[in-house]
């Protein structure tokens, strides 16, 4: 060791003599690590396409259509270009069904398109029309269409409308009556087609007239054999006219059940006892008469219990028929 010291010096005086600079030259080395997935993936793409002996498709990009119209294809394989989209079908220029002119006459054009008509008016509209523009003789003609039993009622009420919708009916009382009056002619042409209708159906302890009679209380009981006033009011009963004026005809059928719903008899305007009581009311009037009212009294029965009354009414011809509601009562004993 104490020989090799003065060589080491002699080295270490040689390198301070030398130049501070070294280069040193690098040379690509292989690396280590696997390589990237895209290149793997190329590469085996190669592989396959060698061993397969096709062309591996080509991934371009950014390649855009050169007209426009064009498509890029899918494929894009040597020979897989661009082609052009052929445009789609153009529609047939006839509708299927339709029928078009094949020349420019307008007559024909005219022909296959008709001009729109409106339907036709209603005969109720054209003869209100026909009044307003003051063509009444058309009116009349227009009103003869209808159904012969609709012409009367508007030949009565048409012309009534026509003068109310333009008249002062707050000041000017005297076509107001005229109008009322008419109103009721036009009401008694109706009457005899109408259903005849029970206004009023009520047992009564005094009855004065027509809408004048007192109700008796329905708690309140009737003794064996003790009067019982029935009272109803009737409309459009029709009437005749006759040499001595009006006349009102109606044909009542009464009926009294018990409780257990079985007929009680009754006695007739003979003394006769019958299940059911048949009676004709018949008046004459001077005048048309609106207020008509039938009352029938008749004896409670002899045995106390719960009863009911029930009245049809018809008219002379029988054609129109009435059924009352049953009204009950109550018999006590003696």
């Amino acid at each position: 060791m104490p020989g090799r010291r003065p060589f080491f010096m002699l080295v270490a005086l040689y390198a301070i003599s030398l130049p501070a600079c070294l280069h040193v030259t690098s040379t690509p080395s292989t690396p280590n690590s696997a390589p990237e997935p895209a290149t793997r993936t190329t590469a085996k793409t190669t592989s396959e396409v060698e061993s397969n002996g096709t062309a591996a498709p080509r991934k371009d990009f950014a390649i855009l259509p050169k007209v426009p119209g064009s498509v890029v294809s899918k494929s894009h394989g040597p020979s897989a270009n661009a082609t052009t989209m052929k445009p789609p079908p153009a529609p047939p220029a006839n509708p299927p069904g339709s029928v078009l002119p094949t020349s420019g006459d307008p007559g024909a054009i005219q022909a296959a398109f008709p001009p729109l008509t409106a339907p036709p008016e209603a005969p109720l509209l054209a003869a209100v029309r026909a009044y307003t523009e003051n063509r009444p003789d058309q009116a009349i003609e227009i009103i003869r269409k209808m159904d012969k039993n609709n012409q009367d009622f508007v030949l009565a009420v048409l012309p009534i409308l026509m003068r109310g919708a333009s008249a002062d009916l707050m000041n000017d009382q005297a076509t107001t009556a005229a109008l009322a009056d008419q109103l009721r002619g036009a009401v008694a042409r109706l009457e005899p087609r109408a259903a005849l209708k029970i206004e009023k159906f009520a047992l009564c302890s005094k009855v004065d007239g027509f809408g004048r009679f007192v109700v008796r209380p329905p708690a309140e009981t009737y003794r064996p054999n003790e009067r019982v006033n029935l009272y109803l009011e009737l409309r459009n009963l029709s009437y005749q006219i006759t040499g001595d004026g009006f006349r009102a005809h109606a044909r009542a059928a009464v009926e009294i059940r018990d409780a257990n719903e079985n007929i009680v008899s009754q006695f007739d305007s003979g003394g006769h006892r019958v299940p059911l009581v048949r009676f004709d009311k018949d008046l004459v009037t001077r005048s048309p008469l609106s207020d008509f009212y039938v009352l029938y009294g008749f004896a409670a029965p002899t045995a106390p219990g719960v009863y009911t009354i029930t009245v049809q009414i018809s008219d002379a011809t029988g054609r129109r028929t009435v059924k009352s509601q049953p009204a009950e009562f109550r018999v006590a004993g003696p």
